[in-house]
């Protein structure tokens, strides 16, 4: 009996005896001097442009408005569209008007948190794809904000943290990535009515489904300022990733597959959850996902989700500890404690963090080959694991990837030559969970395809 495999370092015996095994399956090896970087340059550079101050100016802009409430009108909502839309243009206009800003606006009927018909507004910065423009990613960050009565359209908002700190930062990823060019689109989204029901979101993914887009991959970003929660501790290393177990677009028929051979925790929210972990782990030191297997934070809500819903990978990212007492809260000073989400209590070098993060997952998936097709794992007895694929064109590498049933990220890879279709892997089908991706030349990873057992996907 084979003893069980772990990933340990591309010196262990072990990942030797693997890269043996794979070089006497596929007769090909790739050299470590014939392997890509880890990391893109193009990615990595953008990583590094992310300014602190930039943020901090969003953010405290967003919460001078007196009030953004969905509702507010004029004075407030309105106004505040009108500044991100101008600043979303002057941020095309420097980078040769390779940004397309547009308000998508919309009347929004009568319902729960919203008393009579109203017109709503999201404020969109598109990044045209070169190659692939219809592949799109999405990342996102809700301008409304609101006091601890979610009707009341006047009393002073300042959403600081809920959720300037999410717009800026996608203001930010706008400004770094608009004049870089990418195969896929990206669209900056600031939207609407989160606070009304997601309203905002809904009305997006509704435009992409609507206009027959692929959105590969989903990303809101919810109270990602504070780095200290109400308990006094303070985590400025970490953000929480939140993801679905569940795929409300799936079939009948892909249920019963998914069940039948235990992909239970692969659905396509969770697997670009790990990729996000990879991109970060592989970009950043000292800065780190946390993964979150729920697709939001008990009882509560995000952007994230009207693009599940849909069938699109669609994730949150929030902070790891929250302090209620600047969420949700009349502005107020009780017993020496301000409550209130106001401007001084974010954590600007945090957030900065946050953004590297943004940007290292959304740069790197924009940047990478299509994801590999027709994955497969044969579906017979032997004790060991052949997996099949078709590369993409653009690929220069395949990469495999494994883990334990129980584990909850990947823990082990094996690079291949993109001209490779079929590998074979001394680990148990049994005891093991598997991915394939595909790697570009600059280092840039696609997401993982999970293979279908037993005969090849339609």
């Amino acid at each position: 009996m084979r003893a069980p495999y772990r990933f340990v370092s591309s010196v262990s015996f072990m990942l030797v005896w693997l890269s043996v095994w794979l070089f006497v399956s596929t007769g090909v090896l790739v050299r470590a001097d014939d392997r890509p970087p880890k990391t893109d340059p193009g990615v990595a550079d953008a990583v590094r442009h992310v300014r602190r101050d930039r943020l901090e100016k969003t953010v405290r802009a967003l919460a001078a408005f007196p009030t953004r409430h969905t509702l507010s009108g004029a004075s407030g909502a309105d106004a505040a569209a009108d500044w991100l839309y101008r600043e979303l243009k002057a941020v095309s206009e420097a980078n040769g008007h390779r940004l397309q800003v547009e308000k998508d606006t919309w009347t929004e009927p009568a319902g729960t948190r919203v008393p009579e018909p109203a017109v709503l507004t999201n404020v969109l910065a598109i990044l045209p794809g070169e190659s692939r423009p219809n592949d799109v990613i999405v990342v996102s960050g809700h301008y409304d904000s609101r006091v601890t009565d979610v009707m009341n359209a006047t009393a002073p908002a300042p959403g600081a943290n809920d959720d300037a700190s999410g717009v800026a930062v996608t203001l930010e990823l706008a400004r770094l990535m608009a004049g870089r060019r990418y195969p896929c689109t990206i669209v900056f989204a600031a939207v609407t009515g989160e606070e009304q029901g997601l309203l905002g979101a809904n009305h997006l993914a509704e435009r992409m489904v609507g206009e027959r887009k692929n959105v590969v991959a989903m990303f809101t970003n919810d109270i990602v300022g504070n780095s200290r929660g109400e308990n006094g501790k303070k985590e400025s290393h970490r953000l929480r990733l939140f993801s679905a177990g569940y795929d409300p677009a799936e079939t009948t028929a892909q249920t019963a597959r998914r069940r039948a051979t235990g992909t239970d925790a692969d659905t396509r929210s969770r697997t670009l959850a790990r990729a996000a972990a990879d991109s970060v782990r592989r970009y950043l030191r000292g800065f780190s996902l946390t993964l979150i297997f729920r697709n939001d934070r008990y009882g509560r809500g995000g952007d994230h989700t009207p693009f599940l819903n849909r069938g699109f990978a669609a994730c949150r990212f929030t902070e790891p500890n929250e302090d209620w007492r600047h969420q949700h809260q009349d502005l107020r000073t009780e017993n020496g404690i301000v409550y209130g989400d106001l401007p001084e209590f974010v954590d600007y070098g945090y957030l900065a963090q946050v953004a590297r993060a943004n940007l290292a997952v959304i740069a790197d998936l924009a940047t990478a080959p299509p994801v590999p097709k027709r994955v497969t794992l044969r579906g017979d007895l032997s004790p060991d694991t052949t997996l099949s694929w078709e590369s993409p064109v653009e690929s220069a590498f395949i990469e495999i990837l494994w883990r334990k049933t129980t584990a909850p990220d990947w823990e082990g890879s094996r690079l291949c030559p993109a001209t490779v279709g079929q590998a074979v892997l001394p680990l148990a089908k049994d005891d093991y969970l598997f991915a394939v991706r595909a790697v570009g030349r600059t280092g840039a990873r696609s997401l993982p395809a999970i293979p279908v057992s037993g005969r090849k996907p339609a």
